[in-house]
């Protein structure tokens, strides 16, 4: 394991020691957690032979972290202002880095699945999986509103957020799978359906995975999805 700094763009690098991993994954941890607290998920993805990038997200692990990412405030201001920024330094990665795209797949938990669906959107990867996320951005951030009795978004900030919501591209012709649990408090699984029939719509290769009596949480066998999954990306 080997930590890097590219322009700012600070990230874990972790590979696999016996073989030459046939599978890029690019892992975005979920809000008020941190990218060290995922090397030793990390680990066991590339004792299966991929090959793992784990990014440190702005107001987490060593970039400004806040003192309590969990109050009220802080999430209505920070939490779209990490997605967003994410969104951007990914992108600028990769393009700027030599990472084969249709080797990549994209992958994030909880906020880490807003980022990787905003990554994917735009960009020609292999795939995308979103555990417990979001790929319709205004859809949660509405129900996250409703939750807390806030006003309504503005004309503005919607337009802001239509910069960045995966629903307002094509997407590429990659595999997509959404994993959510059914009993989900925290991301309504509602708009991980919402984002579902936006892509069968588009005639996406998607499949959406739902865990009944499974609140916000990446459970045994959501993870053995998720391993099956990148398996058969590998294997294309």
């Amino acid at each position: 394991m080997i930590k890097k700094v590219d322009h700012g763009f600070s990230y874990y690098l972790l590979k696999p020691l016996h073989t030459s991993s046939v599978l890029n994954i690019i892992l975005y941890h979920g809000w008020g957690s941190n990218a060290s607290k995922y090397l030793e998920y990390a680990s066991s993805l590339t004792d299966c032979g991929y090959s793992v990038i784990i990014p440190e997200l702005i107001y987490h692990d060593s970039r400004n972290p806040l003192l309590n990412p969990f109050s009220q405030q802080n999430m209505e201001s920070y939490f779209w202002k990490v997605i967003f920024q994410s969104i951007d330094e990914c992108h600028q990665w990769l393009n700027r880095s030599n990472i084969v795209k249709k080797n990549t797949v994209v992958a994030g938990v909880s906020m880490g699945g807003f980022i990787a669906s905003g990554v994917y959107a735009t960009a020609e990867l292999k795939g995308l999986a979103n555990i417990n996320g979001s790929g319709s951005f205004i859809c949660s951030e509405r129900f996250f509103r409703q939750a807390s009795k806030r006003d309504p978004l503005t004309n503005s900030e919607e337009a802001r957020f239509r910069m960045y919501d995966p629903i307002n591209y094509v997407h590429g012709d990659g595999s997509i799978l959404l994993i959510h649990g059914e009993q989900d408090q925290i991301i309504s699984i509602k708009c991980q359906e919402d984002y579902y029939s936006y892509l069968t719509n588009k005639e996406k290769k998607v499949h959406m995975k739902r865990y009944k009596h499974v609140g916000h949480e990446f459970t045994t066998s959501m993870q053995t999805d998720f391993l099956n999954w990148l398996e058969f990306q590998a294997a294309r």
